[in-house]
């Protein structure tokens, strides 16, 4: 009985390991009350310049992208959305990213920003990054459960279709950016 056990266990902790490691996880339902909209909140950007809704209005559709600087499946799809925000930026699609772990110490300074912005700027992910905010915790992100997760809003600041856990290739979201603005513009 041991001899079989232990292969079972070496397998599920591969398996465990593999879905950890690509960003892969099920996410749970949407809890009572949470808002699956972004209609009105606040929060700031890498660079510390308030952020509120309104940075949805100017596109007809906006890809946001929930990161994280320990997160390489992040990294790695950061340079493509970079790309592919500079190709549609004249074409009502916006890029957003969300970066989940900035956060203020208990001295008020902001922990990881410098990496987050080295990150950035080695990703040419020259899109407007936003911090974790209460407020944004009260949206669609207070669901979030894996990085890198993606989802499109609408500019009234409504979540539509569907969201996206884990990385992608550039190509694979160039298709999805289009489909979802094609929808959008029905």
């Amino acid at each position: 009985m041991k001899n079989k056990t232990i292969p079972i266990i070496r397998l599920t902790s591969v398996i465990i390991f593999l879905i950890i490691a690509t960003g892969f996880t099920q996410l749970s339902a949407a809890g009572e009350g949470e808002q699956q909209s972004f209609k009105s909140f606040v929060t700031y950007d890498l660079a510390g310049n308030t952020v509120n809704q309104e940075i949805f209005a100017a596109n007809t559709v906006t890809l946001v992208n929930v990161w994280a600087t320990f997160c390489p499946p992040c990294l790695q799809e950061m340079p493509g959305l970079g790309e592919l925000s500079r190709e549609f930026s004249d074409k009502g699609v916006g890029i957003v990213g969300i970066v989940t772990d900035v956060y203020p110490n208990q001295a008020g300074q902001l922990i990881n920003v410098d990496k987050a912005l080295q990150i950035v700027n080695q990703t040419q992910a020259d899109y407007p990054h936003l911090l974790l905010s209460e407020d944004l915790m009260k949206t669609r992100l207070g669901n979030v459960q894996a990085v890198p997760e993606t989802f499109f809003v609408d500019s009234n600041g409504n979540v539509v279709g569907k969201t996206h856990v884990g990385a992608r290739s550039k190509t694979a979201w160039k298709l999805l950016v289009e489909q979802t603005l094609k929808a959008v513009q029905k």
